[in-house]
């Protein structure tokens, strides 16, 4: 790699970092749980049904890898989305999981998308049309290219 992009990189890592990440999950999660407080669901718990309703019939272990989370934690949101009405299980054995959302997981995740919604255009608000574009297809690539190295690292 050329001295000149290793010194771009840096400084693109430097712009990241000052976007510090605690302070961004921070943030979002405040926000998001003010505004969804209603449903007696927390931003966390939010993420699985907006996932689950994209993915319906989804397992435990489908759950974890594709939101990258502990295994244990999401054993404790889905026992308490269950527990609280949000979801069921559709599986046909009591040991497997086939999570699906409740008529209630459906209205509680229409707030939250919402939500999200109202977030994401105040933060984006000032980009324009061609910004928003840019932005897009650098952050696909950014994905792309950590899929790739999430297959050859792990």
């Amino acid at each position: 790699m050329s001295s000149k992009k290793v010194s771009r990189s840096g400084a693109l890592i430097q712009r990241l970092l000052d976007v510090h990440p605690q302070a961004f999950k921070s943030f979002f999660s405040r926000f998001i749980n003010e505004r969804v407080s209603k449903t007696g669901l927390t931003e966390s718990q939010m993420v699985f049904l907006v996932m689950l309703d994209e993915n319906k019939g989804m397992s435990l272990k489908e759950m974890t890898e594709r939101i990258g989370v502990h295994k244990s934690l999401t054993t404790r949101a889905v026992k308490y989305l269950l527990e609280n009405g949000f979801v069921i299980n559709a599986s046909e054995s009591g040991k497997e999981y086939s999570i699906v959302l409740t008529p209630k997981g459906k209205a509680a995740k229409r707030t939250a998308f919402c939500a999200f919604s109202e977030l994401f255009e105040m933060i984006l608000e000032d980009l324009t049309e061609e910004e928003l574009e840019i932005m897009e297809r650098v952050l696909l690539k950014i994905r792309r290219k950590m899929e790739d190295l999430s297959s050859e690292v792990l």
